[in-house]
């Protein structure tokens, strides 16, 4: 599989330092499995759109943004903020987040001469509140704006489970697909994401399965999770986890990332397939990218 589509969360693996960034940027469009980034926002997009425009290759067609970063952030200082709230002002305060996004990417494209933004990924917060309807009529909305060629999908993050402290708490993955497919969105998954939530490393084969059966899978990043502590975090964690041969205590290893990026490609064959993990802080630039690019092997 030469030619598919391979992005990376550069930034859970981002080194410190500016010049140590931009040498990380450029080890990756060096790359030729790389087919994008996934971009957090607001960070670098937000803060210094130009910066990060210059860090894009020209021929990556497949970068996104998450608005996950900011979406927590936000549910922090007010737990009715969400796409999915019930809460009219909670649902606006997020329709007007997500505008700075479009406002941004726009922008973005403009400085380089292109679309240079593939899609942007949603959430259907807010915590341990979210509702289908309402973020169904929040998409929507969205969806009749104009996106510069980008396409809306919604990344599905865990949702509450009983007696335990969720770390998204989100809608079920069963409501965003029924969602996804009323108002003509997309769906990702995080691989982690959906197996911290039934803390079980066949739950992200599941979900793809639900979504691709529907018709509506369009991603599937790879990030680890586990039931142990370790320098990531405790345990669970929404921690991005490297793959089991950098991190025993991984659930992600060769053969899950294996059966579930050739599960999507059956669904899609456009599917877009990723990673996004941490890595040691004292990690070299090449180890960070040789830990990437061990899931993309696998992937293949």
């Amino acid at each position: 599989m030469a030619t598919q589509k391979f992005v990376l969360g550069a930034y859970a693996s981002l080194p410190a330092g500016r010049e140590n960034q931009e040498d990380y940027y450029a080890l990756l469009r060096a790359q030729e499995w790389v087919s994008g980034l996934e971009v957090p926002y607001p960070g670098d997009i937000a803060d210094d759109p130009r910066w990060l425009a210059d860090q894009l290759a020209h021929e990556w067609d497949q970068t996104s943004i998450t608005v996950i970063p900011g979406t927590m952030k936000q549910v922090g200082a007010n737990p009715t903020f969400g796409l999915a709230s019930t809460d009219e002002a909670g649902r606006a305060a997020a329709l007007e987040y997500v505008a700075g996004v479009r406002r941004t990417l726009l922008a973005i494209a403009e400085r380089n001469g292109r679309p240079s933004v593939s899609r942007v990924q949603l959430h259907s917060a807010p915590t341990n509140g979210a509702d289908a309807d309402a973020f169904a009529r929040s998409l929507e909305e969205l969806l009749g704006q104009d996106w510069g060629g980008a396409r809306l999908v919604v990344e599905h993050c865990d949702a509450p489970r009983a007696g335990r402290k969720p770390e998204k708490g989100f809608l079920e993955i069963a409501d965003e697909v029924a969602v996804a497919a009323k108002v003509g969105a997309g769906i990702y998954i995080n691989w982690g994401r959906s197996c911290l939530e039934e803390r079980d490393a066949e739950a992200p084969l599941r979900h793809i399965e639900l979504a691709g059966q529907v018709g509506v899978l369009e991603g599937v990043i790879f990030s680890g999770a586990g039931p142990e502590e370790t320098r990531y975090g405790y345990s669970w964690i929404d921690g991005h986890l490297p793959a089991r041969a950098d991190e025993p205590s991984s659930l992600l290893g060769d053969a899950e990332v294996a059966a579930c990026a050739q599960a999507a490609r059956g669904y899609n064959p456009d599917v877009v397939l990723g990673a996004k993990i941490c890595v040691p802080e004292d990690a070299i630039l090449g180890e960070r990218v040789a830990m990437l690019k061990r899931i993309c092997d696998a992937a293949r």
